[in-house]
Parts: C-alpha cells; sequence; structure tokens
C-alpha cells in the first residue's frame, strides 16, 4: 500500500532553504507547496491546501523571525508538531559571463542581508534591493541576463535557474542556522517521557513585576526554558511573549509551572509539544522524517 503524500506549505519558491528544510523534516513522501508569504502559507493548512506548514521560527545569527511570530499568534487553529534545523550558505549568483567586478545590484531577502553583513560592508559598490524570498531573487536574475544583476540564494538555486556561483558562502558565520517550525491543525501526541519541547504565547498582567512572576514558575518547578521572545500586541505599548522550554512527557513539574503560569498572567495559549531537533553525528545536520498522521 502507498503511504499518502505529506503536503507542506512553505513561504519562497522551490529552491529555497525552507524546500531543503521540507524535505529534511518531513522526507521524500512529502511535496513542497510554495506561497507568497508566511501567513498565505499558514492559510493554505487551515484551508486545507496542505497538510502542515513549515516556518523559520529563528536564526543563530538574526534571532527570530518577527513576522513568523505575529503569524502564529494570529492562527490559533495551528498547533506546533515538529522542528528542524537548517544550515543555511548564502551564495552569491550571477548569470554566465558575470564577475564579481561586473556585478552592481543584488537582489537578497531582508533576513540575508545582516546574516551577510560582512561581505556588504566589503562590497560598498554593490547595492542591494530587498525581495521576499532567496529561490524567487536567483529566478528573476536568471530572467533578466544582466551580468550587473546578481542574487543571494543557496546553492541549489543556481542549478535550478540556472546562474554560476560568483562567491560561495558569504555568511558572517560559517555555522549559520536557521530553526523551522512544522505546524498542523491537529496536534501531535508525543510518547510518554519522550524529550519534547513545547511553546506557549502569554500577555502578562498591568502589574509591577509581572513579567518576573511569569517566569518565576518554571525556575521554580526546574523547568528548562530555552527562549524568550516578546512581540507588540497591536495595543499602544502592550506586549505578549512566547517562551519555549524543554522537558519530557508526563513531567509533573511542568504541569505545576503552568499552573503557577496561568495564575499570573493575562492569557496563555498552548502552540504546541512536539519532538525536539537533535543535531546528527560529526556535527552534521541531522533528522528523522516526521510520522505524523495526515489531516484530511
Amino acid at each position: 500500500m502507498t503511504a499518502e503524500r505529506v503536503r507542506v506549505a512553505f513561504q519562497g519558491e522551490l529552491g529555497a532553504d525552507a524546500e531543503d528544510a521540507v524535505q529534511q523534516l518531513f522526507g521524500p513522501a512529502s511535496d513542497a507547496v510554495p506561497c507568497p508569504t508566511y501567513r498565505d502559507a499558514a492559510a493554505a493548512v487551515v484551508g486545507g491546501r496542505a497538510d502542515r506548514v513549515l516556518l523559520p521560527i529563528e536564526n543563530t545569527l538574526t534571532g527570530g523571525v518577527g513576522d513568523v511570530h505575529d503569524v502564529i499568534d494570529g492562527a490559533a487553529q495551528l498547533h506546533a508538531v515538529g522542528e528542524t534545523v537548517v544550515a543555511v550558505h548564502h551564495c552569491l549568483l550571477a548569470p554566465p559571463g558575470a564577475s564579481l567586478q561586473t556585478i552592481r545590484s543584488v537582489l537578497v531577502h531582508p533576513e540575508a542581508i545582516p546574516q551577510c553583513g560582512r561581505f556588504f560592508r566589503e562590497h560598498r559598490r554593490i547595492e542591494t534591493h530587498p525581495v521576499f524570498d532567496t529561490a524567487a531573487a536567483a529566478r528573476d536574475v536568471a530572467q533578466l541576463g544582466d551580468i550587473a544583476f546578481a542574487a543571494v540564494a543557496p546553492r541549489s538555486a543556481a542549478a535550478r535557474y540556472p546562474l554560476d556561483v560568483i562567491v560561495a558562502d558569504i555568511d558572517d558565520r560559517h555555522d549559520n542556522q536557521t530553526r523551522y517550525l512544522a505546524m498542523s491543525v491537529t496536534p501531535v501526541q508525543p510518547g510518554l517521557a519522550s524529550p519534547v519541547r513545547t511553546m506557549l504565547v502569554f500577555t502578562t498582567l498591568d502589574t509591577p513585576g509581572a513579567l518576573l512572576h511569569a517566569l518565576q514558575p518554571f525556575a521554580q518547578h526546574g523547568v528548562n526554558l530555552r527562549r524568550l521572545e516578546s512581540r507588540p500586541t497591536g495595543d499602544p505599548w502592550s506586549y505578549r511573549f512566547f517562551v519555549e522550554f524543554d522537558h519530557e512527557v508526563g513531567n509533573p513539574h511542568v504541569e505545576r509551572a503552568l499552573e503557577d503560569l496561568r495564575s499570573h498572567t493575562a492569557a496563555v495559549r498552548i502552540v504546541g509539544t512536539y519532538a525536539r531537533w537533535q543535531a546528527g553525528r560529526r556535527g552534521s545536520i541531522g533528522w528523522t522524517p516526521m510520522d505524523v498522521p495526515i489531516i484530511a
């Protein structure tokens, strides 16, 4: 019997790092579904046009992706069900015949500009033009065919469109990585005592020390916080906080911490609990395809 394929929505065009993330997390029995924006990708799952959405939640050089957190906050129907980490290697791509000396303008995703800050500081004559997707930048440069234009994109995009790699690995660090979060309309149920990560979002009370009181229960109950991200609620000078923490399924201290958190906050939403990503041997990026039921 043939296994049903998983349709995974992502922001961007085929050839982007997000497509690699889809293959890494869901394996060969998955179909990547390109979408124009993060919000469109999430809506594809809510509307049944895809089974999962994969969103870049944070980068090791530039931190959390604010737009993605806002999409998650606005999509209460979606639950976090998995994560993966992709090694990012930005390359300068241009049409055949181009060289570093001929290039005057570069199409580049806004998130990639600070990740390649050293390269652009050393080549100030090159103008950067923000675009919404790295693979789309490569596609547009290939269609233009002008040796004065280049794109910052993965090496795989050069073969797809096709373009020459003018300068490889222009990231500020060789270990640049992006973590992606998979979301579905149905939560997963990790096995008992398995190592997992939980994401939640809360708003604080308007009282002195409100954030301190909200976070104290995690320390008191020995729960290891991994990340804290704040985003504006839309009301002036009001914020909501995203928290991720590691634990084992069934740990009673987690439930006690969450009970205390609810008593010190205005609102709490559990975004999801999912298996933690783990690096492969010899420092490589390791993965195990997700074994999660397909949503009809």
